[in-house]
């Protein structure tokens, strides 16, 4: 319908300003026209969600299954018509689900393959990689929380705290629990709730974006490049001035070193 009308009105009227009609005005201005992108652009909307202790995000009351090391980060969601696109915090896709339509609520998308297996080893592993990343204190906390016959859902509700908390104030939270031999998801909580203020979502947004960062520049600064000397630089403030006083200056410094001195009269 819309093609009919442009094509039988809107293009063959007389344009009031332009005194032209359309199509003539677009004949004459299409060699100028830089062509159309090959993909039309993007208007799917993105989101945050923070993972939580099972390892789900979720949107619209549904909930849907990303990587278990997440649990606990704020990571972008992007919506197109018939999906959910999970993203990690440095953009590289993690998962993708089929969307639950409107109206229904409390639908889980779930993919085994993306949880560590049922055996309780590779969960482990995959729980001291996640809390070896956050430092010594973390390490030893969750040696401490092992020890427990219900340790490692402990240890996802302590990661899953990264999502209300600043990693800084976790960390001084578990090294207190440490000091006071109290392993458990529910004494870090309390001290949580004593000692820390919960972020906001922008705080949460921030921090998993200065982790990506130091992450993609980790390999920069295990190689770091060597400072040059200051001299390698002066030549950068003199004007034409300062250049000929320094070559007079150094052709002096190698007539010295050298024993050559120049008869008057004889350039130097």
């Amino acid at each position: 319908m819309t093609a009919g009308w442009l094509t039988s009105v809107a293009d063959v009227q007389v344009h009031r300003e332009t005194k032209e009609r359309p199509i003539d005005r677009y004949a004459a201005e299409q060699r100028h026209l830089i062509p159309l992108p090959a993909h039309p652009y993007d208007t799917a909307p993105v989101c945050y969600r923070i993972v939580n202790v099972e390892g789900f995000v979720s949107y619209q009351q549904n909930h849907y299954e990303v990587p278990w090391r997440f649990i606990g980060q704020s990571l972008p969601l992007r919506i197109t018509e018939s999906e959910v696109i999970v993203y990690s915090p440095t953009i590289e896709e993690i998962a993708r689900h089929r969307l639950f339509p409107r109206g229904a609520s409390g639908q889980r998308s779930e993919d085994r393959a993306r949880r560590p297996r049922d055996d309780g080893r590779e969960q482990e592993t995959l729980l001291r990689e996640r809390f070896a990343e956050l430092g010594v204190v973390a390490r030893r906390f969750l040696d401490g929380l092992l020890r427990d016959r219900y340790g490692k859902s402990q240890a996802r509700r302590v990661l899953a705290l990264l999502g209300t908390y600043a990693v800084k104030d976790l960390l001084a939270a578990l090294d207190r629990a440490v000091r006071f031999g109290a392993y458990s998801a529910r004494a870090v909580e309390r001290i949580l709730a004593a000692n820390a203020r919960p972020k906001t979502v922008l705080e949460a947004m921030a921090d998993d974006a200065a982790e990506a960062t130091r992450q993609q520049l980790q390999p920069l600064l295990e190689e770091p490049v060597r400072p040059r000397p200051l001299s390698d630089y002066q030549h950068l403030g003199e004007g034409p001035a300062d250049h000929g006083q320094a070559n007079q200056a150094n052709d002096a410094d190698e007539h010295e070193r050298t024993g050559n001195t120049p008869e008057p009269g004889q350039p130097a």
